[in-house]
């Protein structure tokens, strides 16, 4: 999949329905991963949602594996960007299992500040507690505790990054 423009969420889901958010893929990325098949050490289900109106080419499974069979470039490009995935995966999943909420939620703003190139972050505590793999409740005592700091200011649907600076701090010096 080559995006277009708009945003896909990449996710999975557990036994019991909770889903978490493997990666995110925004204008102009390119999603290979959710085409598994077309790499034989890759075998997990994924699912992908469009959170806002997305235009996407897609290149069919069996094309792309005829493709990169054929060529050398094509494979090693795929292996690559797969590769880069897995290790954006395990980067989250560090991040969950070692990282106190506070750290990884001035990371998380960090990190969505950066890919919009906007100190205002235009999302819902649900889904900036999707993205994170945590509870929303989380989210919404995380931003009361960040805006009583001054780090950040909120109202409905937004949140406007204050101090930058304090963030890093927090995030370890991201």
């Amino acid at each position: 999949m080559l995006i277009k423009r708009g945003q896909l969420r990449v996710y999975t889901l557990s036994e019991d329905g909770r889903d978490v958010t493997i990666y995110r893929l925004f204008a102009d990325d390119i999603g290979i991963l959710s085409a598994a098949c077309t790499l034989d050490a890759v075998t997990f289900d994924v699912y992908i949602d469009a959170e806002e109106d997305t235009e996407v080419l897609l290149t069919d499974a069996s094309a792309f594996r005829k493709l990169s069979e054929g060529n050398i470039y094509v494979r090693c490009f795929a292996y690559e960007l797969a590769s880069k995935r897995l290790s954006d995966m395990l980067w989250k999943l560090q991040q969950v299992l070692f990282l106190s909420a506070d750290r990884r939620f001035a990371i998380f703003l960090l990190e969505e500040s950066e890919k919009r190139k906007s100190e205002v972050v235009h999302l819902t505590h649900e889904q900036m507690a999707r993205y994170m793999g945590t509870a929303r409740e989380v989210v919404t005592r995380l931003i009361k505790y960040f805006n009583q700091e001054g780090w950040t200011t909120s109202g409905r649907g937004y949140l406007r990054i204050e101090d930058c600076e304090a963030l890093r701090h927090l995030a370890g010096a991201y």
